[in-house]
């Protein structure tokens, strides 16, 4: 059989305030047959003058309100299983409490209710017995009374007061039920406290020990590679562990946590959403970009010396805008989720060679045949091996494209300037970041050539 279970305490309130209000109206219901009867058992008290008649009908009255409160007690007594029956699971200590908790509030609220009754009772009351004492008067006619006579009062007011006497009873008995839940709540709440300490110890031991070993063995390792390789697999396995044992660590202790911990990540998803991307953008880049390569994002170009889960670090190499020279050789954390929204150019993307132009004006004119000669042998000299590589790579980088790149031959280019003078361009590839090592290279040779021919460059004003 499914009982129906009640998960926030204001409901369940409200259906306890309403089972032990119809407890009253039932029991008022049965027990009004009983009301004439002691309301004759009261009459014939007032009317009684000697000891003799008085102690019968008092044992009567005692009966009577022995009976009634009997009645009482079975009601509640159901009505109060009836609430117990949708019992929390032992693990569930916080929906036992809320539900204890709303049951002793309906009944200090049908306590509060009954108190206020007997009050207006006994005010009444008050009226009659002034009337009793003078033996004259009558009732106030410009109040609303709930009786018609003395003895029909004496009997609602017992009957008012054992109802109350019953509540108070229970009150007092459900009472420390809430206060030994109340106990077991803050004893549990104990053990939760120090298991999170626990768990918080454990995490920074791990924490500490990891750094350790990292520093003092990783670190050491002489080859660069082996030993970037080796810190990053470590670092990645020992906190995904330390990860799937805490998960599995609450888990066991908390079999009924998965609800908890959706809501949880629900409200982590919209709050660490910065962060989540930075992961996302992390994947992205696992194909895109590693470690060594030269990259530009916007006006910055840095060679990549790590790729992390969040981050990803450049040591900047060369800057469009003129304000951030002093950017150069420094070190710069890049968030991944910039990754994803920014356009990203790695230079290696297609080969590990940039094209590199090279413009050299001549003095005479009439000299640009031997000097494009001489330029054309130290070009094959020094970059011919840089081409056929470049084309290489392209060639298997760009095989899953439907387009394929020419790698261009090193080249020099005639042009005439604005001002009529002949301007030999040269064009050549050359390996990322060896650029200015490479064009020092071909300036001596072309110096050392160009003075044993004669051969004068134009030189500014």
């Amino acid at each position: 059989m499914t009982r129906f279970k009640m998960h926030s305490w204001p409901l369940t309130l409200l259906f306890a305030g309403l089972l032990l209000a119809s407890v009253a109206g039932a029991a008022q219901s049965d027990i009004q047959k009983d009301v004439p009867r002691l309301q004759w058992r009261f009459d014939s008290l007032l009317k009684a003058s000697t000891p003799n008649a008085i102690s019968p009908i008092e044992k009567g009255i005692a009966d009577e309100r022995t009976a009634i409160r009997s009645e009482f007690e079975k009601e509640y007594a159901k009505t109060i299983k009836d609430l117990e029956q949708d019992q929390a699971a032992p693990s569930d200590l916080v929906l036992a409490l809320d539900r204890q908790r709303s049951i002793v509030n309906a009944i200090n609220q049908r306590i509060d209710e009954r108190k206020a009754d007997l009050s207006l009772l006994e005010k009444e009351e008050s009226y009659y017995k002034q009337i009793q004492k003078s033996g004259t008067g009558s009732l106030p006619s410009d109040q609303i009374l709930l009786t018609k006579s003395y003895p029909e009062l004496l009997a609602k007011k017992a009957i008012v007061e054992e109802r109350l006497a019953v509540l108070q009873a229970y009150q007092k008995a459900q009472g420390d039920r809430l206060n030994t839940l109340r106990q077991e709540q803050q004893v549990r709440n104990l053990g939760v406290l120090f298991s999170i300490l626990t768990y918080l110890a454990i995490f920074f031991i791990v924490f500490w020990a990891e750094r350790l070993i990292r520093n003092l063995l990783l670190n050491h390792i002489r080859h660069r590679r082996v030993r970037y390789t080796a810190t990053k697999v470590f670092t990645f396995v020992v906190y995904v562990t330390l990860v799937f044992w805490f998960i599995q660590r609450i888990y066991a202790e908390h079999p009924g946590i998965s609800t908890v911990i959706a809501v949880i990540g629900a409200a982590l998803v919209i709050v660490m959403q910065d962060m989540i991307k930075g992961i996302a953008g992390w994947f992205g880049l696992k194909n895109s970009i590693s470690i060594g390569q030269r990259i530009a994002i916007g006006d910055i170009v840095g060679d990549v010396i790590d790729v992390g889960i969040l981050y990803t670090t450049l040591i900047v190499s060369r800057t469009v805008d003129a304000e951030l020279m002093g950017h150069i050789g420094k070190l710069m954390r890049v968030p991944n989720q910039k990754m994803l929204v920014d356009p990203l150019v790695n230079f290696h993307s297609t080969s590990d060679f940039e094209n590199v132009e090279m413009p050299i004006r001549l003095k005479k004119p009439d000299q640009y045949e031997e000097a494009k000669g001489i330029l054309e042998e130290i070009l094959a000299k020094e970059t011919g091996e840089f081409a056929s590589q470049a084309q290489r790579q392209m060639d298997r980088r760009m095989r899953g494209y439907y387009f394929t790149q020419i790698s261009p031959a090193p080249r020099v280019y005639v042009e005439v300037t604005p001002e009529g003078m002949i301007e030999l361009r040269l064009c050549f590839p050359a390996p990322i970041g060896r650029r200015r090592v490479v064009m020092t290279q071909i300036t001596q040779e072309l110096l050392k050539r160009f003075a044993e021919r004669h051969i004068e460059l134009m030189t500014s004003e």
